[in-house]
């Protein structure tokens, strides 16, 4: 652990383990009787959010859980949906059902997901609004019989995330920590990049081949070696005319072909939409907004300012923005083409990589038309990218949260 603190300074906490599970836990008190008799204390460190701490195993293995972690509280998330520090079944079991069918075929990051208990969710006014305040009882859950009580009874529980090259702590938007992961690891931090965003590109080709659109690919949901996780709103090809039926403001845009644009233009271009918003509410310049945002991520720990995060993974303003645009052009060329030979399809490559380096070098920016040579190089079309409110919105109705269904993997022969 010396060195990776030289990386990214670890807060250290104590952690409870599960001996019979193997989960871990911060705060047991939520937890039925019969597993805190069991639980044993074992440091714990802080991964990227405090949303998730992780662990060292004997044998030297990272292992990352998510879910009844501090500081928990009687808040909504807004850019979660779900209470502070608690991780809800639906959620869980999706990441768990999306990272593992990914892995099943091309390695990477595995998860399961252990239910913990339950819940009864009131809320304290505001209604349906976005964040309204919200009070959580936790009651175990206890032989199996309804609790009669007036509000919504949830479902919580831990994520157990792990990979042979998955780093939790250190995500693409640590600028400094990736640099110094570089150096600790012995190569450039253009090499370093070039290895992630090929990996990132293999991952999310995989995952649109399965038919998981990931939905929230910015830099901060994908760790250093490219690694992307957090598939906790991923939509699942099977879901969409079921949720195009709901015939919300924007259901019109859920198709594969927008999801699968949202996923790309999301991760390169930052969240457009929202961007132009605040951009006109104040009044700003692009440049001005940048150097704003750009501000408060530099001026933050990322300790104490976690709800400030939360706010600016919804003003996402790009992987190209925050970090590729700053490296010389050549280098430039050589992160997104590792990113364009892992995704597309085997001979369009060089005719994406010239529509994209053309438009880089005419307008100085990532423009939609760039997504949509990666997502279709014979028709370019630049396409709406899905807003994220839409999203979110789709997690309070049927049938993402109701008549959830559960993804079997294809046999393998």
């Amino acid at each position: 652990m010396t060195e990776w603190q030289q990386v990214r300074q670890l807060a250290q906490f104590r952690v409870y383990l599960d001996p019979e599970t193997g989960m871990a836990y911060t705060h047991p008190e939520f937890l039925p009787p019969i597993i805190q008799n069991r639980l044993l204390p074992k440091p714990g460190f802080e991964s990227h959010s405090q949303r998730a701490f992780f662990i060292v195993t004997d044998s030297h293995r990272l292992v990352e859980y998510k879910g009844l972690v501090y500081p928990y509280s009687n808040e909504i998330v807004p850019a979660s949906g779900q209470p502070r520090g608690m991780l809800l079944k639906e959620h869980g079991e999706r990441e768990a059902m999306a990272l593992n069918a990914i892995a099943s075929r091309i390695g990477g990051v595995y998860a399961e997901y252990h239910d913990a208990g339950m819940a009864i969710q009131k809320r304290e006014g505001g209604g349906e609004r976005e964040g309204a305040k919200t009070r959580i009882t936790v009651t175990p859950f206890i032989n199996g019989n309804d609790m009669n009580v007036d509000g919504e009874i949830i479902h919580y529980g831990v994520l157990r995330r792990w990979g042979d090259d998955y780093i939790p702590f250190i995500r693409l938007d640590l600028f400094d920590a990736v640099r110094r992961l570089a150096t600790l690891e012995g190569t450039s931090h253009i090499e370093l990049l070039k290895r992630a965003i090929a990996r990132l590109g293999l991952i999310l080709r995989t995952a649109h081949e399965i038919g998981f659109y990931h939905c929230f690919t910015h830099p901060g949901n994908i760790d250093a070696h490219g690694n992307l996780i957090d598939f906790e709103h991923a939509i699942w090809r099977a879901e969409i005319p079921a949720l195009k039926s709901l015939r919300l403001n924007g259901t019109e845009l859920l198709d594969e072909a927008h999801l699968r644009y949202r996923d790309i233009d999301l991760f390169f271009a930052g969240a457009r939409e929202i961007l132009h918003r605040c951009q006109t509410c104040f009044k700003l310049s692009r440049d001005e907004l940048m150097m704003k945002i750009r501000f408060l991520r530099e001026h933050i720990s990322i300790t104490a300012g976690i709800p400030v995060f939360e706010v600016l993974a919804h003003l996402n303003i790009g992987f190209y923005e925050d970090t590729l645009k700053k490296l010389p052009f050549c280098h430039q060329r050589e992160v997104i083409g590792a990113f364009i030979d892992n995704y597309c399809e085997s001979g369009s490559g060089s005719e994406v990589k010239r529509g994209i380096f053309s438009e880089l070098l005419r307008h100085g920016e990532w423009t939609p038309k760039a997504s949509g040579f990666i997502t279709n190089a014979d028709n370019p079309m630049p396409m709406r990218q899905i807003p994220n409110e839409l999203i979110l919105k789709l997690w309070n109705m049927p049938p993402l949260k109701k008549t959830y269904s559960r993804y079997e993997p294809p046999a393998t022969t």
